[in-house]
């Protein structure tokens, strides 16, 4: 189905903000310092949509779009477009061996415990720098390489604080493979935002034989739903 999905697997670019959120002061004597506001860390995206969709064969995705406008969840599935890159999975284990992995009850503040790991080689990259892993609806990326090694679990450093206690082992979701919990009543393949537009840009029409191109008068800008 036609949804915010389609924008960002038609877009142009794709802006990412994945910051903390910093102040900085600079006093009269010119130095300059900083602190940090504990927040949530949300991801941002600002997708900027190519101009020659077809108004007759894109009025579902302008209905769906405007169901949810500014108001409503939805999701973006970056493994199910061409900008999969952003989230593919950069270590040494199979897609399968990442299904059979589980996050445990273990993980809290900025590390992520996985357990049920693979029967590999222990200097196997079980993840690297830059991977993604997504525990219930949120989205982490690792700090850090992490091997194999011989144990039973592995610590995984990530970019920010995890917002979900688990209670029982959790399936893992890393990079583009592993199946998420339920999101809006779907699961999705690989790591998926839930987010909410803040900026929903109008269209025109601008006539050819016959039909009529879609041209957007700005960007999509989405934030991470952080509940």
């Amino acid at each position: 189905m036609a949804n915010l999905n389609t924008i960002l697997s038609i877009a142009e670019s794709v802006g990412i903000n994945d910051q903390r959120f910093i102040g900085q002061m600079m006093s009269r004597n010119q130095r300059i310092s900083t602190s940090e506001i504990i927040g949530v860390q949300p991801f941002g995206f600002d997708m900027k949509p190519m101009n020659y969709l077809l108004y007759s064969q894109n009025r579902q995705l302008l209905s769906s779009l405007r169901a949810s406008d500014r108001e409503y969840e939805q999701y973006l599935n970056f493994g199910s477009t061409g900008w999969s890159n952003y989230i593919t999975y950069q270590g040494d284990m199979t897609s399968a061996q990442i299904g059979a992995c589980a996050f445990q009850t273990a993980s809290a503040n900025k590390t992520i415990v996985l357990g049920s790991l693979p029967s590999i080689s222990s200097a196997a990259y079980i993840v690297k720098t830059g991977d993604f892993l997504q525990i219930n609806r949120y989205a982490y990326i690792a700090t850090a390489d992490v091997v194999r090694g011989g144990g039973t679990t592995v610590s995984i450093p990530v970019h920010r604080t995890i917002m979900t206690t688990l209670t029982s082992p959790m399936s893992a979701v890393i990079g583009q493979y592993g199946t998420t919990q339920s999101l809006g009543g779907a699961t999705y393949t690989g790591t998926t935002f839930p987010v909410i537009l803040q900026q929903y840009p109008n269209y025109v029409l601008i006539p050819m034989t016959n039909d009529s191109f879609i041209q957007w008068n700005g960007t999509f800008k989405a934030i991470e739903a952080v509940l």
